[in-house]
């Protein structure tokens, strides 16, 4: 990263990053607060994340919102009112009290604060809102009635969409990755869509990017924390209309040989282990429906349109088949899709809900 941009971006975090008499604290238990994504409540006064994406929604009135919270990892859009403010980072991993805005008008304001990055073995905490005195949280507006989860790896994640070096080191992607941008976020907005994404970077279906089979994605996808074993995430709580899956990238580094060529038994083993997730998915979402999209890549476009039709054919009839192609000039940080590129996965996603009329059907809640 250069370090003129460095030093910019550090300025914007430190002039949010405020520490603050919390003489009005809203704990994280008050029930106007919306909590989207993975979140473990196991403690309702310290809820805590690790999946990249999740988002909070909350209305409050005053002229100022600060956080309190346990997170020198993360980086997270402050959005009021549809406004964005400086992007806001934790300056220690113990709690503490920050500003996030001030200065408002004081009336009735909404927020939304978003998680913008992807980390490893890393657990946030957040423990509750600080308002001006005499302020108060609202009952927040209706949740969105349409619900999507996105399950994949770096790409799904948003891995450095906002970078502008093609390569650059991993903790300095952090800042310059921003889940609102990315092509879930991009799609569930289009079709006013609610969302959780089961996302890692460097993991696939079958093994991970160096062939390591000992963490896949099929591996997290009941747990509630991303690098915690328990607890497990409750599927009953949340059930998605529509799951869209992008796995494969990783596959293809981990299973390809020295000739650059993934060998037949190999690519049926990632079928069948993708046949398997896809049975995993109904057992903890019955009627949702779902969309297996396949990179650029000439292998996984092959093999994931193999897995489709091949469900189909055994009468699975709620399983879609959607690909991208590979944009020039559009790959930033290490070969990961701009913020443009992501817009054009989305379009090619959006294209295919909205021809097979996915949100339309009569789905069972």
């Amino acid at each position: 990263m250069k370090y003129g941009y460095r030093a910019v971006l550090i300025c914007l975090f430190l002039g949010v990053s405020t520490m603050v008499s919390a003489s009005n604290f809203i704990p994280a238990n008050n029930p106007n607060i919306q909590y989207y994504g993975r979140w473990d409540t196991t403690d309702p006064l310290h809820v805590r994340h690790s999946w990249p994406g999740v988002y909070i929604v909350v209305e409050f009135t005053g002229t100022k919102i600060g956080v309190r919270i346990a997170d020198n990892t993360s980086y997270y859009n402050v959005e009021i009112d549809g406004k964005l403010y400086p992007i806001f980072h934790g300056d220690v991993a113990t709690e503490k009290d920050y500003i996030l805005v001030e200065g408002l008008k004081d009336t009735t304001h909404s927020l939304r604060f978003s998680k913008r990055n992807f980390s490893f073995s890393q657990i946030a905490v957040f423990a509750g809102f600080i308002l001006d005195d005499n302020a108060q949280l609202l009952p927040p507006p209706p949740r969105p009635e349409r619900k999507m989860e996105f399950i994949g790896d770096s790409f799904t994640a948003s891995e450095g969409n906002e970078a502008k070096e093609l390569e650059m080191k991993w903790e300095d992607k952090f800042p310059v990755t921003n889940m609102d941008l990315g092509f879930a976020a991009v799609t569930a907005k289009h079709f006013g869509a609610e969302y959780h994404t089961v996302c890692r970077s460097g993991a696939g279906m079958v093994c991970d990017w160096q062939s390591d089979t000992s963490l896949t994605v099929p591996m997290l996808f009941d747990r509630t924390l991303m690098e915690a074993n328990e607890p497990k995430w409750d599927f009953i709580s949340w059930v998605p209309d529509v799951v869209v899956i992008c796995l494969g990238l990783n596959d293809h580094s981990g299973l390809k040989g020295k000739d650059g060529e993934v060998p037949d038994e190999k690519s049926l083993v990632f079928r069948n282990g993708y046949h398997k997730f896809i049975k995993a998915i109904y057992r903890a979402y019955r009627t949702a429906k779902i969309v297996a999209v396949a990179a650029h890549t000439e292998w996984i476009q092959e093999n994931v349109k193999q897995v489709v039709d091949e469900e189909n054919a055994a009468g699975n009839k709620n399983i879609y088949f959607a690909k991208f192609g590979f944009y020039d000039n559009g790959y930033v940080a290490n070969g990961h899709p701009s913020v443009e590129t992501h817009k054009k996965i989305a379009e090619e996603i959006i294209k295919v809900i909205e021809a097979e009329n996915l949100f339309s059907q009569n789905l069972i809640k």
